[in-house]
């Protein structure tokens, strides 16, 4: 029975077919498992999660910009800390963060960008690991036209380059995994936020409870 093999290749001398063992060369960075589909032009790996949240846009917006607070609820922030505030608006514009698990600890220092109840935007001022290092949060609020309940469409952008090219191919494998922790880590923490509010209004009654739609 002959069988197919694509590491065989046919070649034709003088008339006679001979088969030899051919084996294809292809860069490590080919192989399928390292293909990055989400990998950019320029190098650039991103990943994006859109997730509906019960909680308003000023839960999440606050949760996400006090970064200080991150070390209470995030895997793995073992630190983290706010720098810098806007002397006007009092939000923070600088923060970082120390990560640890197993034999991975580092430190990283952002730039913040808040705009309330819209958007919180972190970029990477020092790190090692990384060339480039990217979050970005949105949200987007939505009334119950019946129940008059809020809720959030939170969107999370994630974009980073490594140093090590090997990194931003391997990263491919768990980076929507990591993405899916961080913000399943903040809805819980907004849903608490919620009802400990919620609690706190029922402690005044039941008009101060629709007075602040929850």
């Amino acid at each position: 029975m002959l069988c197919y093999s694509p590491f065989l290749r046919i070649r034709t001398i003088n008339g006679i077919s001979k088969i030899n063992n051919y084996i294809p060369r292809r860069g490590l960075f080919n192989l399928p498992f390292f293909h990055n589909e989400n990998e950019s032009k320029n190098g650039m790996n991103e990943h994006k999660v859109v997730r509906r949240i019960n909680a308003s846009s000023k839960q999440m917006f606050e949760i996400v910009s006090d970064v200080s607070k991150y070390q209470e609820f995030v895997p793995f922030v073992e630190k983290s800390f706010v720098s810098k505030f806007d002397p006007e608006t009092k939000l923070p514009v600088e923060g970082g963060l120390r990560v640890g698990w197993n034999h991975f600890d580092e430190e990283f220092k952002c730039k913040l960008h808040c705009i309330p109840y819209q958007k919180v935007v972190a970029e990477s001022l020092t790190v090692s690991l990384f060339d480039s290092l990217y979050t970005e949060w949105n949200f987007k609020e939505h009334k119950n036209m019946y129940t008059q309940q809020l809720t959030c469409e939170v969107e999370l952008i994630l974009r980073y380059k490594f140093k090590n090219p090997l990194y931003n191919s391997i990263s491919a494998m768990f980076s929507d995994k990591v993405t899916s922790i961080m913000i399943k880590a903040f809805e819980q923490r907004g849903l608490m936020a919620k009802i400990e509010k919620k609690f706190k209004h029922r402690q005044n009654g039941p008009n101060d409870i629709n007075k602040n739609n929850m």
